[in-house]
């Protein structure tokens, strides 16, 4: 299952720019250890409703998850390649 990140909120001006990440638990070594799996970062006028920011924020970690999902078909694809010896 994956987590959303809040990594850091900054203002400039008349802006919010919302840091995020998303995370995935995964077992290493025996142990379940945060791994992330992508970042974003949202920019938002100071008057946005709050409700909004969450939408945006999760359409962004639902964005992150999905290029996440296609980097790993690929990589699938890619593992059954067959590669010539390198002398």
């Amino acid at each position: 299952m994956a987590k959303i990140r809040i990594n850091g909120v900054s203002y400039d001006q008349s802006n919010y720019t919302v840091m995020l990440s998303v995370t995935e638990t995964r077992v290493v070594e025996g142990e379940d250890t945060e791994s992330p799996i992508g970042e974003a970062a949202i920019r938002f006028p100071s008057g946005t409703e709050i409700n909004d920011i969450k939408s945006r924020i999760i359409d962004a970690a639902e964005g992150i998850m999905k290029a996440h999902k296609n980097a790993k078909d690929k990589r699938k694809d890619i593992e059954e390649l067959e590669f010539p010896e390198i002398t």
